[in-house]
């Protein structure tokens, strides 16, 4: 067992035992309360039943006061069970990753934007059993939003180093990332994220636009109290005071049927969605312990915590803005709403406030929310790290001509499964040409040179010893399907993968960031002697724009192209057969050898699932 999983068996173990103590409370707590409820009613019948007597309507009061207090205490240990069950998950979770145990980890639906689709199709970056499900300990959608852009968006150099120091300074921040992995979770069904708040904040506000209103909401109520100041100093009769407070109220009335829909649409939106953003305060407030130790650490914290950006203090000060525009909603202040709207326009009064809150602090509310999302996202690095300590992370500069790797694997499999391998692919215009039998590995190869390259232009650990590259942009041609909709072939649908790929290699020229192509098995959906043409055709494009990359293949012929001499560098992987006969075995051990491929498989396979008599003759 590793030290990683020692803590999290510790952790669970100690959490399921916390999770037994309360819930056995919760069930003692329960009964008391039915108990305290009954007792109670029993006191307040016996008082009614016996003509009114003190004692036992005192003592029935006295027991709805306890069974008041023993519901809030119920409640309040439902929430600690809430709690320190979400909590348990989270470490269940982590031993789910280490082993990759799929089934046991969140579903996310986020998915690859249109452009990226290919690539995260051929290199399982997003869906079931993917590097995202791996990575993501993100739970707002704001965070796993931001988390998918940087496994997508290639960062700079300069950003890279930055996310990498950053996500260092966390990886022993194992209570904090915790924290706010459980006010994430509880969240619930708030997880669409304060989208349409931002946008509200952000937008133009309401009144802006109709400043007669607001006048109209002070003029006519100032009206109507002089109207009665007047009346008390005894200045106006009554049929003054009457017609002129009747007048202030059909004015206000008209005004609040044409326009009170118009303001309570606001309300509503800003309100509910004020209560959605009210339960992100407390990850708000784990935000003042993020340690200082990086720039980038500081200028999240600094966006969230500084006194005059302050979320905690902003949005308090909103939620007792949207509590007045609410009053209409509360059946015990429903009276005294009606009363101050015909008289006052209240609605309007509100309405001002909140939007003198949209103008001061709302372009504020953007950023927040934009750090919480990076601070997600960093913790989801950090957390990779420190599940998987022997990862590195990788040296991304221009100053680096090639990739070049030490104890390569592939991050989706297991300790156990996974076979590392060193791999060098460049300098630009040259290849890596991977031959090998089937079923040897060379797709796995290159997928672990894919999500690795992903990784690390992400800011993320890879699965290796050591890494360096350049700043590259990665391209792939590995899972093609056809589709009857659309009238498209296999051989046609990779023929437009190829020509994007050939595009993105014609942009990438000259630039400073690299075009890194893998392409597996390419235009299988045509016969062997135009297929190894159009690939060397293929192929000679994309070294013309000096980018680099490399390409499994059984074509062994390439290895002799003369168009090709001196482009690439040949590995293979390879079976080992054991026993003869009837007894014969294969087995791979996934190492990368170099040279072309001595050994072809196809026909033993066959033999091996019984298609092929063992003892037919070769061809």
């Amino acid at each position: 067992m590793s030290e990683i999983q020692a803590i999290y068996n510790d952790r669970i173990e100690r959490l399921t035992a916390e999770a037994s103590a309360i819930a056995s409370k919760d069930r003692l707590v329960a009964g008391t309360r039915i108990v305290v409820f009954l007792a109670a009613i029993a006191c307040l019948f016996i008082g009614w039943a016996s003509g009114g007597s003190r004692l036992f309507y005192g003592l029935g009061a006295v027991g709805i006061a306890s069974f008041v207090a023993v519901v809030g205490y119920h409640d309040s240990l439902k929430r600690r069970l809430l709690r320190v069950v979400t909590r348990r998950q989270i470490n269940q979770e982590g031993l789910a990753r280490l082993s990759r145990d799929w089934s046991k980890l969140p579903a996310s639906d986020i998915e690859a934007t249109a452009d990226m689709a290919a690539v995260a199709r051929d290199l399982d970056l997003f869906g079931r059993s993917s590097l995202f499900q791996l990575v993501n300990r993100a739970d707002t959608q704001i965070g796993q939003v931001t988390l998918r852009d940087w496994l997508l968006e290639p960062a700079s150099p300069e950003v890279i180093e930055e996310r990498q120091l950053a996500a260092m300074a966390l990886q022993s921040s194992l209570d904090l990332r915790e924290n706010f992995n459980v006010e994430g979770r509880l969240l619930g069904e708030s997880t669409a994220g304060p989208a349409t708040f931002v946008a509200w904040a952000t937008g133009a506000p309401w009144l802006l636009h109709r400043p007669w209103l607001l006048w109209m909401a002070r003029i006519v109520p100032a009206i109507g109290l002089s109207i009665v100041v007047l009346a008390v100093a005894g200045l106006l009769s009554a049929e003054v005071v009457g017609f002129g407070l009747l007048a202030v109220v059909v004015v206000n009335s008209a005004i609040s049927v044409v326009f009170t829909g118009q303001v309570h649409d606001i309300f509503n939106m800003v309100s509910t969605r004020n209560g959605e953003v009210g339960r992100y305060v407390k990850m708000f407030e784990l935000m003042y312990d993020i340690p200082d130790s990086t720039e980038r650490l500081v200028a999240i914290k600094n966006d969230v915590t500084l006194h005059d950006r302050s979320a905690l203090h902003r949005l308090h000060q909103l939620r007792r803005i949207v509590w007045c525009a609410r009053i209409s909603h509360d059946p015990i202040f429903f009276v005294l709403y009606i009363l101050l709207q015909l008289f006052f326009m209240w609605d309007f009064h509100v309405l001002a406030r909140l939007e003198l809150w949209q103008r001061s602090y709302g372009k504020l509310a953007g950023s927040w929310f934009n750090a919480l999302g990076e601070f997600e996202a960093l913790a989801s690095l950090a957390s990779l790290k420190y599940e998987n300590p022997t990862w590195c992370f990788p040296s991304v500069s221009a100053s680096h001509d090639k990739l070049t790797v030490t104890d390569m694997g592939h991050g989706l499999l297991t300790d156990d499964e996974r076979v590392d391998n060193d791999v060098s692919v460049g300098p630009p215009g040259t290849f890596l040409l991977v031959t090998g039998s089937n079923m040897s590995g060379k797709s796995t190869l290159l997928r672990a040179i894919g999500i690795n390259a992903v990784l690390a232009e992400a800011g993320a650990p890879v699965c290796a010893s050591s890494w360096t590259m350049p700043p590259v942009t990665v391209a792939t041609s590995m899972r093609i399907s056809d589709s009857l909709q659309d009238h498209v072939s296999f051989f046609m649908a990779e023929l437009r993968r190829l020509k994007e790929i050939l595009d993105q290699a014609t942009d990438a020229a000259g630039s400073e960031r690299r075009l890194l192509f893998l392409l597996d098995e390419i235009l299988q959906g045509t016969n062997s002697t135009e297929r190894h043409i159009a690939v060397v055709e293929v192929l000679r494009h994309l070294l013309s724009s000096k980018t680099f990359g490399a390409i499994s293949t059984h074509d062994l012929e390439l290895a002799k192209s003369e168009q090709l001499a001196d482009s690439f560098t040949a590995v293979h992987l390879r079976e080992t057969i054991h026993g003869s006969g009837d007894d014969e075995t294969m087995t791979f051990d996934y190492k990368v050898r170099p040279g072309v491929a001595p050994t072809t498989n196809a026909l033993r396979l066959l033999e091996l699932v019984g298609l092929r008599d063992r003892h037919h003759p070769e061809p």
